[in-house]
């Protein structure tokens, strides 16, 4: 968990990010968390700042552009690095098309469904030190 120093998410339910807040509370996570309601405010973040996330955390489903046109865009820009940030798409949905379409991106490394849970965070955690040492 020491490996992963900033976290950011985007999703458009505050009652999410508070859900989030408490599993990384219990995990033990004492590092940085950014959270955006909009991907387009996340966009400009990306776009604005140097410092890049260790692990973000996506929605898919949000009103004004998804999960996947975010990233699209993020992949577009070059906002993202594969080998430094891992992201993982985490939904609601379990429908394969969406877990097809996440897979289908080069950025995105896991799919979860929602919540996200301590072992599932931990695990993730754990993969991003791996890459991360080697």
């Amino acid at each position: 968990i020491d490996v992963i120093g900033h976290i950011m998410m985007v999703d458009d339910e505050d009652d999410y990010h508070f859900i989030i807040r408490l599993m990384l509370r219990k995990a033990g996570y004492a590092g940085k968390l950014t959270a955006f309601l909009s991907p387009d405010e996340a966009l400009d973040h990306l776009r604005k700042e140097h410092e890049r996330p260790d692990l973000l955390l996506v929605d898919i489903n949000m009103p004004v552009s998804s999960g996947f046109e975010f990233l699209e865009d993020c992949e577009r820009d070059t906002l993202l690095s594969r080998e430094n940030t891992t992201v993982v798409m985490c939904s609601s949905s379990n429908r394969p098309i969406d877990m097809d379409k996440a897979r289908a991106l080069t950025c995105v490394r896991e799919y979860v469904e929602k919540p996200l849970s301590v072992e599932e965070f931990e695990r993730i955690a754990n993969d991003h030190a791996q890459r991360a040492s080697a």
